[in-house]
């Protein structure tokens, strides 16, 4: 283990207080930085760990914001700025966005770090919106200390719950660029229900229900599991789309049929990145396998088609009773943005 580099790995409300867990960690294998894999390694290797009350947390301990040794580049305490944030409404190629992203030697991405879910989740809900702030803002520090010579950006893909905590992060980051990735909302209810997402657990808990709805928990009390999943859906799409209205210019849409084209011809573009010819090859690579997994990883198969095949008439009301509206929203959006002329 490199001595002092410890990852971020959950935020936890205990009797005593907020925690933060920090995992000791040593660098890929490969020598590439990636903060899934480096977490997965760690977990793997059970490397200690430690729980810290973040009201005794500063970033002026040298504890906290060494990182690995690097020969050249930035200094391990400074922190990358958030360049850009990948948001999205669930399974429909963000990804695959941040796959091909992290293939570029001057990104630093963390892909739905779990300790960043858990501040903008259910369970943070209790805690005062400015003490929330304060909490983001330490977590992003040590998520972005660059972890190799050539970090130039970072970048995190958020999870869909959450979102109403946007502004919070849009005042602790407030350099952040905002991609957000759409799909046939159809599509992506039928995959959240043949494979529930970790977050539909919060369903077994009436208050952590509640606060995924944004809902009192008598109203949410006699929904089933289903119909809890799509509003929760749904309640993403018009998070999303709410915001996006109020400060366009900020965002780029990019809608799942545009993928894998769309990250090279559109994202990097936005996001004032030039790729080097190898690292396109790498992200094209990339793209001709399914995104998720670990090892050896299976071709990608299309199957939007399949999903609109497979929904019930049950489904389908779902779909057009919580995310229909939200969606079309977001399309007209998307339309604006691609319309010949347009940026």
């Amino acid at each position: 283990m490199i001595a002092g580099w410890e990852l971020p790995e959950r935020a936890l409300i205990t009797r005593d207080g907020r925690r933060l867990r920090l995992r000791s960690a040593a660098r890929p294998a490969d020598g590439r930085w990636s903060f899934r894999a480096a977490l997965r390694q760690a977990r793997d290797a059970d490397a200690p760990f430690r729980d810290l009350l973040f009201r005794d947390l500063s970033l002026d301990d040298p504890s906290l914001t060494a990182g690995p040794s690097l020969a050249a580049g930035p200094s391990p305490a400074t922190s990358l700025p958030l360049t850009a944030g990948i948001f999205h409404a669930s399974r429909c190629g963000s990804t695959l966005v941040a796959n091909m992203l992290g293939g570029i030697g001057g990104v630093q991405i963390a892909d739905e770090p779990e300790a960043l879910l858990d501040l903008m989740g259910p369970f943070w809900t209790p805690v005062p919106a400015g003490v929330r702030q304060d909490d983001l803002r330490l977590v992003l520090a040590l998520l972005g200390r660059p972890m190799m010579p050539e970090a130039r950006y970072f970048m995190v893909k958020f999870s869909c719950i959450g979102l109403d905590r946007l502004g919070e992060l849009e005042t602790v980051a407030p350099r952040m660029r905002k991609v957000f990735v759409m799909r046939d909302p159809l599509e992506i209810l039928v995959s959240n229900l043949r494979l529930r997402p970790g977050w539909s657990l919060s369903f077994h808990n009436p208050m952590r229900r509640a606060f995924s709805l944004g809902m009192r928990p008598t109203a949410a009390a006699g929904m089933d599991i289903e119909t809890f999943i799509a509003a929760v859906l749904g309640r993403a799409l018009s998070l999303a789309a709410d915001r996006i209205a109020g400060a366009p210019a900020g965002w780029l849409l990019v809608d799942h049929a545009e993928l894998p084209g769309a990250v090279i011809d559109r994202i990097l573009p936005w996001l004032g990145i030039r790729p080097q010819p190898e690292e396109i090859a790498g992200m094209e690579r990339e793209a001709r396998l399914y995104s998720k997994g670990r090892g050896d990883r299976p071709a990608f198969v299309p199957d939007g088609d399949r999903k609109r095949r497979e929904a019930s008439a049950a489904e389908i009301a779902l779909c057009e009773r919580w995310m229909r509206e939200p969606h079309d929203r977001l399309r007209r959006f998307w339309q604006a943005q691609t319309r010949p002329g347009t940026s």
